[in-house]
């Protein structure tokens, strides 16, 4: 936790992220928590991530949801609509 990111979100007015990636009991997991601590509405993207077995990954949407994180897939999350773009941020950055 002890990086620049808060702030720079903060500043840039975000109050929402997206987490996807590997290794759910790692970093996405440390990433979620974090989101959550902070303050942040937090959407975990679950066929956007990945464990070394899918018991892991289960275990881990388990508890990420029993948190309060909303846990989506990629294509429900761009039906929702609630994809935006921040302003000053560009694909590719």
């Amino acid at each position: 936790m002890d990086t620049e990111l808060d702030l720079i979100l903060r500043r840039l007015g975000i109050s929402k992220i997206v987490v996807c990636g590997i290794q759910y009991p790692n970093c996405i997991r440390a990433t979620v928590f974090d989101g959550v601590s902070l303050g942040y509405e937090v959407t975990l993207v679950t066929d956007a991530t990945g464990a070394k077995t899918e018991a892991v990954a289960k275990a881990n949407i388990r508890d990420i949801h029993n948190i309060g994180v909303t846990c989506i897939t990629a294509g429900r999350l761009l039906r929702s609509g609630n994809l935006k773009r921040s302003r000053g941020m560009s694909p590719g950055r």
